[in-house]
């Protein structure tokens, strides 16, 4: 009788929205491809670029700076042909390289734009049980905010110090960091000035985090002492957890080149995880299923998840539905992005309910 209900209820969902297709969540980032300048397009410079982009890769899809350091890869980055799937030349303008003496921006040069084969480097990395930092991830909200002799303290934007905020973004996205920069409109002034800003004022930092509905944010405050030498300290916040750190170099683009490989390791160690043999099972209930279109949009939404390895379903009675999800990786990673989406909201269990098994969750409609 139970599978009967089962799945009368199934088939009133599938009336409900038949001509419906399930909504995936889709990565924020591309870690599958890299961009390398190349001096030409021979031979030789093509096949260094292609085991400088599978190295590039190799780290944002890790979340790792040290993961080359792993003798285990080394067969990998010496076929790296094995690994890619298409690539074309572009233009390129490299936003690290020193303007020249009379302050012009360094000349457009060439580079290669490198895909590599998705399932290749996912079986690479499990074979060797290395980390996976997955591509669902969190948004970083990050400001830099300069401190110059003459015009005092300034937030970095495409419009002031351009090469900068144009280092700030290439690196990022070398690393897979999906970064959300603020609008310095009417609101954030209010709620953050540069002085502020300056002094890491955690809690209207955090304010206007929470504005942007942000979990975790970044924050460098540089200056260029009397050598003529950048200096500058950077803090970043990751729910909650601090992390503070001070660091030198020779130029803006470069101080901020040595923030982001510690920054993004950083921001990894939180959300990723190690492949397993064995999965773990976690029960999952929501409710808020109205139709067909939204038990398709919401399982489907659930097994896109990189990690999760099946789901099953448990039971569909009324507008709730029960799942039984087998995960790679800690059970508390796979909460996080479920808690991190604005389509579904945690709350507790029904009161009076006998076993109350599971996590609660509501789907929201759009």
């Amino acid at each position: 009788m139970k599978n009967i209900a089962l799945l009368k209820n199934l088939v009133a969902l599938l009336f409900a929205g038949f001509f419906t297709l399930p909504i995936a969540a889709a990565p924020l980032v591309d870690l599958y491809e890299a961009l390398v300048p190349v001096p030409d397009q021979s031979d030789a410079a093509r096949e260094r670029a292609l085991k400088t982009g599978l190295e590039k890769v190799l780290v944002k899809v890790t979340g790792d700076s040290q993961v080359l350091l792993n003798t285990r890869l080394d067969s990998a980055t010496a076929e790296p042909r094995r690994y890619v799937t298409a690539y074309s030349y572009t233009s390129y303008r490299d936003s690290l390289a020193a303007p020249s003496e009379d302050g012009a921006a360094p000349r457009a040069g060439m580079a290669i734009n490198i895909r590599y084969s998705e399932p290749a480097i996912d079986q690479l990395l499990r074979r060797h049980q290395l980390q996976i930092w997955p591509a669902e991830r969190p948004l970083l909200l990050a400001w830099i905010v300069v401190d110059d002799p003459v015009a005092g303290k300034q937030f970095v934007t495409s419009e002031q110090l351009p090469n900068a905020d144009a280092a700030l973004s290439q690196l990022m996205a070398d690393r897979g960091v999906p970064l959300l920069r603020p609008m310095f409109d009417l609101s954030d002034s209010q709620m953050l000035t540069e002085a502020q800003a300056w002094a890491f004022d955690q809690a209207r930092l955090a304010s206007v985090a929470e504005r942007y509905d942000v979990d975790s944010w970044l924050i460098l405050r540089a200056y260029r002492s009397a050598t003529g030498q950048w200096r500058g300290a950077w803090l970043l916040n990751v729910e909650g957890d601090d992390s503070l750190h001070s660091l030198a170099a020779d130029s803006l683009p470069k101080l901020i080149a040595g923030m982001v490989p510690a920054a993004a390791d950083k921001l990894a160690s939180r959300y990723a995880y190690v492949p397993q043999d064995i999965a773990q099972q976690l029960v999952i209930r929501l409710d808020n299923i109205n139709d067909y279109r939204a038990y398709r949009e919401a399982t489907g939404f659930i097994e896109s998840l990189e990690l999760v390895r099946a789901l099953a379903v448990d039971y569909v009675d009324a507008d709730q539905v029960g799942l039984r999800v087998s995960v790679e990786g800690e059970a508390a990673l796979l909460l996080g992005m479920l808690r991190r989406d604005s389509r579904i909201s945690e709350h507790e269990p029904p009161i009076g309910l006998v076993q109350p098994e599971g996590y609660w969750f509501s789907w929201r409609q759009p």
